[in-house]
């Protein structure tokens, strides 16, 4: 019997939906053993059972989709590439509106885009040397080192008063957080503690310096005494985090011992600058000696007045009611260290601004304190710490960008090291000797003497000054003598930078005394999320 034309209709298979797209299935052909509702029937059945396959295999992808998203977004390492997705974008946005603004100056051949580089780079290099243990100051010294040394980095003309200027914005940074680190309490306990200690070891390391290399080197006494005023400054910039971060994880803040180094430190850069000053002017009598003598009386009283009086203003403005308070406090905060610094050197009192810094963040920080602020939960400290994550890399990185290696003399380098070595340990020895009169044990004094050493900030600053001076006046001697100066002072910073950062960092857990913080005393889970710091800071 012949079929019919229902019987030898082709059949096509339905519409198969997979990852949101529609798709036909390839026709076959076949022939209806039955024909009538039966044959309807099984085609129905055939078609329900092929669609709800389909439907269980795309629930099951999108579940899967699904699960890989959370974990992408409850994985442990999510806030660190977020992070650097957002620094990366951060540092192409800037790089491009600088392109845009300075032209080739901050294209791939100019100065401008090699100081970005430098910074990037020694940033890179501390990062991947802190998780061995290593400081991470010593590898952006050293990154600062090769990048002038083959070339990649050498900065000629205007851009070296830039790199200069960049040096002081760190500098201002890092004493603003020393101010604001400050406990007033244990301050005014040990008071007499910090001038001995800001005097008696500065002025051991410099005669030291000077006999050392009037004899060891053959410099004039003079120029001995200028080698020791430079030698005797201690780096903000390197003891200062080192011991903030010990004081974070309770290490030796019961006593003390943070707010006691800091303030020392201060007053040891201001004197030490000062004195400076006053024997280069001896040496090339570029100005009138007793105003050179005065003026480093005047620059301590001026900075410290100037630093009271702009602390108490922010003390008391903007109002804490206020809904832009903690911005408004840290411009003004930052935007008078920055006054203070710059501005004293114009006048011609730079030991004035250091001390004006930290004398304004710890005022200031005082009346904050005041109103319900404490260590733990000051947003302005946040601010300065973010701050400094930024300039840290630019400060050190642009110190070992100043060292060049092929000025150095064997010789030299020989005698220094050795003059280096006598100086210091008369710097320790008096150091412990000053430390003591108070409350603190042995290894307490030990660990204040070996964190009072290291050189890097001042150093790069003025070492370089007397050797420029010499080269205005013309004087061969002077140019000799101040060559020897700065090859002593270049090794200063590249021993006693890491080796000072590396001993706080190592002995001061060893050394110290512990205390659980309020931070470690709260639970996990009370905790609000930390600031760059390592502080926790409520998000209110």
């Amino acid at each position: 019997m012949a079929a019919t034309h229902r019987e030898t209709e082709p059949m096509l298979q339905p519409r198969v939906r997979s990852a949101g797209y529609e798709t036909f299935e390839e026709p076959k052909f076949y022939l209806s053993s039955t024909s009538g509702p039966e044959s309807e029937e099984s085609d129905s059945k055939r078609l329900l059972e092929i669609t709800a396959a389909d439907y269980t295999s795309s629930e099951d992808a999108t579940s899967c989709l699904r699960d890989a998203c959370k974990g992408v977004r409850t994985h442990p390492a999510r806030l660190c590439v977020s992070r650097c997705i957002v620094l990366l974008c951060l540092v192409l946005l800037f790089w491009g509106n600088m392109f845009i603004m300075a032209g080739n100056a901050a294209g791939p051949e100019g100065q401008l885009f090699r100081i970005g580089v430098l910074g990037i780079a020694a940033h890179l290099t501390g990062a991947v040397l802190h998780p061995i243990g290593v400081p991470p100051l010593f590898g952006m010294l050293v990154m600062g080192i090769v990048l002038r040394n083959t070339g990649s980095v050498e900065l000629t003309g205007p851009y070296e008063i830039l790199a200069a200027d960049i040096r002081k914005v760190a500098l201002v940074i890092i004493l603003i957080r020393a101010g604001l680190g400050l406990d007033p309490t244990a301050l005014r306990r040990m008071v007499g503690m910090v001038v001995r200690l800001a005097v008696l070891p500065s002025l051991a390391e410099a005669l030291s310096t000077a006999v050392m290399s009037h004899f060891l080197l053959g410099l004039p006494w003079v120029w001995g005494i200028l080698l020791g005023a430079v030698m005797a400054a201690v780096s903000p910039a390197v003891v200062i985090p080192c011991l903030f971060s010990l004081q974070d994880r309770g290490y030796g803040k019961s006593k003390g011992i943070p707010t006691l180094v800091i303030a020392a430190a201060t007053f040891d850069d201001v004197i030490a600058v000062s004195a400076f000053s006053v024997v280069l002017n001896v040496i090339f009598s570029t100005d009138n000696l007793t105003k050179s003598i005065i003026q480093g009386p005047l620059g301590l009283i001026f900075g410290f007045l100037l630093g009271i009086l702009w602390g108490l203003l922010i003390r008391y403005i903007p109002e804490r009611q206020d809904r832009f308070l903690v911005i408004l406090r840290t411009l003004l905060l930052g935007g008078g260290g920055l006054l203070l610094l710059f501005g004293s050197e114009a006048v011609g009192f730079a030991g004035a601004g250091p001390l004006g810094c930290v004398v304004t963040a710890f005022v200031a920080n005082w009346g904050w304190k005041a109103q319900g602020w404490t260590d733990e939960t000051n947003p302005v400290s946040e601010n300065f710490a973010v701050l400094w994550t930024i300039f840290y890399p630019f400060l050190f990185g642009l110190i070992g960008n100043e060292i060049d290696l092929y000025f150095l003399d064997l010789k030299i380098v020989g005698l220094g090291i050795a003059c280096l070595a006598v100086s210091l340990t008369a710097r320790i020895l008096i150091s412990v000797v000053a430390a003591s009169g108070g409350k603190l044990n042995l290894k307490e004094k030990l660990f204040v003497s070996l964190a009072w050493f290291p050189k890097a900030t001042v150093q790069a600053a003025i070492g370089p000054v007397a050797l420029d001076t010499a080269r205005k006046v013309h004087s061969a001697e002077a140019e000799m003598s101040a060559s020897i100066v700065l090859i002593v002072v270049v090794l200063a910073i590249l021993i006693t930078a890491p080796v000072g950062a590396t001993l706080i960092t190592v002995l001061g857990p060893r050394l110290l005394q512990h205390e659980a913080t309020p931070t470690q005393e709260a639970s996990s889970s009370e905790r609000p999320d930390p600031g760059p710091s390592g502080r926790r800071i409520p998000l209110k």
